[in-house]
């Protein structure tokens, strides 16, 4: 009776032995894989800025904890992309989405976004009825704001949104145009001690008014004004901004030639240096009380 009460035991004993060694062999095999979920936590005391490849488009995650600040959010097609990245990046909710300026390719993914988590404000420019669009998205996101409950509000410069170890100012628009990429809400976000000018589209006209205001444009990461364009670049705006790191977004093989050779030229001179999502894909500056360091796809 004693022996079979021990080959039991030991029956079981082995069982177990098996059973961790196999767990063993598993989390050996997909080491990748565990550390990967570990690194999508989101991270005390650090505040993580996003920039999300959503092709020839843009959109900015400014995130603390689990609470964010949403600047556009690309295309309507990428809408699934942004909702699934805000997901494992350990975002639950947000404090404010940005819509820069009613261009598809920077409020398109919002609707479904504003559908996909709390938020509790949507700031835009103020538009005239001369220069409001008749578009179907604007109009769409304009009718998920009403029925998600979202607060709207209009940008006004030296307004402050903040998050746990940062905060958003809104510096433009200044002035009215019937150019919307000159209506852009230009943001200043300072995360810690590092900071990021985010102009959106707005081009050489809006950048010289900001600059005629003093604006505080000091920045250590600027992403550079419509994807890259030549044609919306200011050298003096370039040189207020004086940033080290520059973030260009645009989509691989767009058509129109983004990022243009004059910018790359313009950055280079300054000795910044140049991070592309159509080249590495997400870019995610983690900021922290002494620094920041830089992590990309590619």
């Amino acid at each position: 009776m004693q022996n079979s009460t021990a080959n039991r035991k030991s029956a079981k004993w082995t069982v177990l032995a098996v059973a961790l060694l196999l767990c063993f062999a598993l989390l050996v095999g997909y080491g990748d894989s565990i550390r990967s979920l570990w690194q999508i936590q989101p991270e005390g005391d650090c505040v993580r800025v996003h920039f999300l490849d959503v092709g020839q488009g843009a959109c900015t995650l400014i995130q603390s904890g689990r609470t964010g600040i949403l600047v556009d959010a690309g295309e309507r097609e990428y809408a699934e992309r942004v909702i699934s990245y805000l997901r494992r990046s350990g975002v639950r909710k947000l404090s404010l989405v940005v819509a820069s300026h009613p261009h598809t390719d920077h409020i398109g993914a919002l609707q479904e976004v504003l559908r996909a988590f709390p938020a509790e404000t949507l700031l835009m420019p103020r538009l005239t009825q001369e220069n409001t669009p008749d578009s179907y998205a604007y109009e769409l996101l304009l009718k998920t704001v009403q029925e998600e409950s979202v607060r709207l509000a209009a940008a006004k410069p030296g307004a402050v949104y903040e998050l746990e170890h940062a905060a958003l100012e809104v510096l433009a628009p200044l002035e009215q145009s019937d150019n919307l990429n000159n209506m852009s809400v230009v943001c200043r976000v300072t995360a810690f001690d590092t900071t990021f000018l985010l102009p959106a589209d707005a081009e050489i006209a809006a950048q010289e008014t900001l600059l005629r205001a003093n604006a505080d444009l000091r920045c250590d990461v600027l992403q550079v004004p419509h994807h890259g364009s030549s044609g919306a670049l200011c050298p003096a705006f370039l040189d207020a901004a004086s940033p080290q790191a520059a973030v260009i977004s645009c989509g691989a093989n767009n058509d129109y030639g983004h990022p243009h050779q004059e910018v790359l030229d313009a950055l280079n001179d300054r000795r910044c240096t140049i991070y592309r999502t159509d080249l590495q894909s997400n870019v995610v500056f983690r900021c922290y009380a002494e620094g920041y360091r830089v992590d990309t796809d590619s």
